[in-house]
């Protein structure tokens, strides 16, 4: 007797449901942990340890409630009562050793509603800082809501400069408002110690940008003021260095730890020892932020204008580009960095010192402009991004600049304004792709696998095979923008189905080639699949109407030449 098979529409739909399921299991951003806290989002310190809210239906009395509470061992606290028309919510308090056990039991109980660990909410992340209110410059890139993700801890940006007023002794000095920042590994290549006290002024006020402390009811605040600064000391009290210091200081940050290093400095022309030295940083997984240049004309200077370093220029509180700003075909990126043509309150306010007639300094709070200025900024974006998991410099310089306010020109702008809220965001959703990718490829691996099996015939493709064409569909995308670069019209095609599409439809008569094609367009759609839930949309501004719009678009496109690339016959 012959084995009934199942009907070939029905093996069709049943194949179909997998490839749904398991694409959206994996593509989906995840939600809690087992233990019930939130994965990656900097947030843990917002919850309350051990305390759940318990929102039962409207239906659930109050002794019902207790009741259940009782049953499992849990005091309940009600808010509030029927008059005050809360709701039936309350709030138990699990150990902490039984805390995703009790969250997972509350959860599965019928008369419950919702279920959440207890949290706190926060006024937009508005520090303490008196004279925070005249740094206009961190309202322009959003660093409020930055501040609600990450504040850079566990971040080391090296500040190579003039130095940095970070300790306080007989020979050296602490500028008022760092007391609380965290600093590592100090060096001076000047006097060749391990005291780089700043002696100038400049690098305290670039420092101060990137990680001054924060919330400490005292001056002003810092970007990433988690993060901790390295001081580097490379220019003497002039404000110039010689090459040999500068590339020095470059591979003493590398070979320390530095996930960052920032230099408000530069030279007109190029040179191969600091360029070297530049591309030993950024090999060993260094971002490396430069500013531009003050001279006012189009002309980008070094070490910003190597293709390892991400070159700043500067905007002032309109958004447009200041008058002393380089710019040239090299810049990155454009960020706050002063105008004040306008007025002295648009300079850039930090704390430093700054020094006058030679011996005597005065400790204060000052309104700096120039692409010095600017740089800082993006290095402390740039912290916040490393802080979300994200360390490769290319994958922060590419979240850098999608994440940026778009404006024109690109040789002025770069691909835009520094975002901090919107680069924070991206990194997160990058740093979830980034770690479920492996994982992405073994899921479909399966699936192909599956699929073979399910239409084996004379021309199925062997599993392995069927698995590596569906996976270099899926990391396709990012192979094209790295080769082509963010700004490339080739980026945008690479983030598309209508390549294999084409080839599907136009170019293929044999069934065979028809099944690669399919495959690979299925690669490319759950690599799409994943931008849209994690809203990590590497050719548009954000998540708007018309990336949704191309997104699903190619979607389709992929999903119909997956459908009848493994439903074709000879």
């Amino acid at each position: 007797m012959h084995k009934r098979r199942r009907p070939k529409h029905l093996r069709f739909w049943l194949w179909l449901a997998v490839v749904a399921i398991v694409a959206l299991a994996v593509a989906w951003p995840k939600g809690q942990r087992a233990d019930g806290f939130e994965p990656i989002l900097g947030l843990a310190d917002t919850l309350v340890p051990g305390e759940i809210v318990v929102d039962f239906r409207d239906n659930v009395d109050s002794p019902s409630a207790l009741s259940l509470f009782q049953s499992l061992g849990l005091n309940g606290l009600e808010l509030g009562s029927p008059s005050v028309n809360t709701g039936r919510l309350f709030i138990v308090k699990s150990p902490l050793a039984a805390f995703a056990s009790t969250l997972a039991r509350l959860r599965g109980d019928s008369r419950i509603e919702a279920v959440e660990p207890q949290r706190l909410f926060h006024a937009y992340g508005a520090p303490n800082d008196p004279r925070y209110s005249e740094q206009w410059n961190f309202k322009r890139i959003g660093m409020e809501k930055a501040w609600d993700v990450t504040r850079g801890k566990g971040v080391v940006v090296a500040v190579i400069d003039t130095g940095v007023a970070f300790e306080k002794d007989s020979k050296c000095y602490l500028a008022r408002d760092f007391g609380e920042t965290k600093f590592t590994d100090p060096y001076d290549f000047v006097s060749k110690d391990k005291h780089p006290t700043d002696d100038n002024g400049h690098g305290t006020h670039v420092a101060g940008t990137i990680a001054e402390s924060t919330n400490n009811g005292e001056g002003v605040a810092g970007i990433a003021y988690e993060a901790t600064i390295m001081p580097i000391k490379v220019l003497t009290r002039e404000g110039s260095g010689r090459m040999s210091d500068v590339a020095a200081g470059i591979r003493y940050a590398a070979d320390h730890g530095a996930d960052v290093i920032n230099m408000s400095l530069g030279a007109p022309f190029a040179d191969s020892v600091t360029r070297a030295a530049c591309k030993y940083a950024y090999d060993k997984g260094v971002v490396i932020v430069c500013a531009a240049g003050n001279s006012g004309r189009e002309g980008v200077g070094y070490p910003a204008a190597y293709p390892e370093c991400i070159a700043v220029s500067a905007v002032g509180p309109k958004g447009d580009l200041t008058p002393y700003s380089s710019w040239g075909k090299e810049v990155s990126i454009a960020a706050p960095g002063g105008d004040k043509s306008l007025g002295e309150e648009f300079g850039i306010l930090q704390n430093t010192y700054v020094w006058r007639g030679g011996e005597s300094q005065e400790d204060g709070y000052f309104g700096f402009q120039g692409t010095s200025m600017a740089s800082p900024h993006v290095a402390g974006v740039a912290a916040l991004i490393i802080s979300t998991g994200i360390h490769d410099p290319a994958e922060v310089k590419a979240v850098l600049e999608r994440s940026a306010s778009p404006k024109g020109p690109k040789a002025k702008y770069g691909a835009g304004e520094l975002n901090a809220a919107a680069a924070v965001a991206a990194g997160v959703a990058g740093a979830g792709g980034a770690k479920g990718k492996g994982w992405l490829i073994f899921a479909c691996a399966g699936i192909a696998a599956l699929a073979t099996a399910m239409f084996r015939r004379k021309d199925s493709l062997a599993p392995l095979a069927a698995g590596a064409a569906v996976a270099v569909g899926i990391i396709l995308p990012d192979i094209i923008q790295g080769m082509a670069g963010f700004g490339s019209g080739w980026n945008l095609l690479g983030h598309s189905a209508i390549v294999p599409a084409y080839l599907f439809f136009c170019e293929s008569d044999s069934a065979s080639e028809r099944k690669w094609y399919g495959l690979l367009a299925l690669g490319v759609g759950i690599h799409l699949v994943r931008d849209l839930f994690t809203a990590s949309v590497p050719f548009f501004s954000g998540l708007d109407l018309g990336a949704m719009a191309w997104l699903w678009a190619n979607i389709g496109v992929a999903g119909l030449a997956f459908l009848r690339g493994v439903a074709v016959r000879r």
